[in-house]
């Protein structure tokens, strides 16, 4: 009788020791959109994200231009192969986040053209607003991109493709880390 009173009461630990897979998560405090008029209420997280962007400003422009260029000058030297995945059609912006995400319909219209001999445009509409060259390196996924407007510094994005869908997510490189943007693929009839 002790050895089964012994064996019932083992029994019961075993069964209740045993960790739960599937354990319930707590709910969140705040909802997505307590979340979102929390930042446009706060002016601690307005400065913040101001003081964020401040910071990404870059003051050094003509020494960034002189190094993307020599990068991008070697790398199409080296390597001078277009890839169809980046140059095939237009791509049109849907979305940028820079410290706050860009409010619907704000970019329409808006798009960035990849030509086969490394070059590239963008604009919105039918107005072409720049021109510059770039350079896809496919093995790291990374674009890089120097404006012919020497004012503009370069920039350097990571790139993650998923057929008609791109999304670029800014590198250190040049300062765009705090950025990403989604571009979707469209036709040559958006620059019309």
């Amino acid at each position: 009788m002790k050895l089964y009173t012994y064996f019932i009461f083992c029994l019961c630990f075993a069964v209740l020791s045993c960790k739960n897979d599937t354990p319930e998560r707590p709910k969140p405090l705040i909802t997505n959109n307590e979340q979102l008029e929390g930042i446009e209420e706060n002016p601690i997280k307005r400065e913040r994200l101001e003081e964020m962007k401040k910071k990404s400003k870059v003051n050094n422009v003509p020494a960034m231009r002189v190094q993307a260029l020599s990068i991008l000058n070697h790398r199409l030297k080296k390597d001078s192969n277009s890839y169809a995945i980046i140059e095939a059609d237009v791509w049109e912006y849907n979305f940028v986040f820079d410290g706050e995400m860009s409010k619907p319909g704000e970019y329409d219209k808006s798009w960035i053209d990849f030509k086969p001999d490394a070059t590239y445009e963008y604009g919105k509409g039918s107005t072409v607003l720049g021109s510059g060259k770039y350079n896809y390196h496919f093995d790291r996924s990374e674009l890089l991109l120097v404006d012919n407007d020497s004012s503009q510094k370069p920039q350097e994005w990571s790139v993650k493709n998923a057929g008609d869908v791109m999304i670029l997510v800014g590198t250190s490189t040049y300062r765009d880390n705090s950025m990403q943007m989604k571009l979707e693929r469209v036709k040559e009839s958006i620059k019309q």
